[in-house]
């Protein structure tokens, strides 16, 4: 099956996930991601051809001035493992900010911990049929701002 009409999206988080709509007409399926390069290529492959929106990181200012910066870091680089697994197996990358997925679902809170739990509560609604979880909540509300906004047919 070639990969014209997938649908990847990816948490880019070091317990995040990732979800593939392999067609029009298919249900969601969401994966943990690994960490390794090798296994994140095992993950992908097979999936030529599709397009993956992957969740960008970077390392701020503010993380090194709160001395976070190590964490960040870790993070930054499993990114760059993500996209060079992607990029191995013929997918292509498209980034997309967290702001911008965030700000379509219009939360109200203001603390990490608020949310997390609204969003989770948001994509319970949206995706009644899969069991949310907090490693999976971010790649499967990032499908339903792709497929909302229609950024797979751009």
């Amino acid at each position: 099956m070639t990969g014209e009409n997938k649908i990847i999206t990816i948490d880019c988080g070091l317990s995040g996930g990732w979800c593939i709509k392999p067609n029009d007409d298919s249900k969601v399926f969401v994966h943990k991601l690994r960490e390794d390069f090798v296994d994140l290529t095992e993950q992908f492959w097979g999936h030529a051809g599709a397009v993956a929106f992957v969740e960008t990181q970077h390392l701020r200012k503010i993380d090194c001035q709160t001395g976070r910066w190590h964490n960040i870091h870790k993070l930054c680089l499993h990114y760059q493992r993500i996209k060079d697994a992607l990029e191995c197996c013929d997918i292509t990358v498209k980034e997309l900010s967290p702001v911008k997925w965030q700000k379509h679902f219009e939360l109200k809170s203001r603390t990490y911990k608020d949310r997390k739990k609204e969003l989770k509560e948001h994509c319970i609604k949206v995706f009644p049929d899969q069991k949310v979880t907090l490693w999976n909540c971010d790649a499967l509300l990032m499908m339903d701002f792709v497929l909302t906004k229609k950024l797979h047919k751009k």
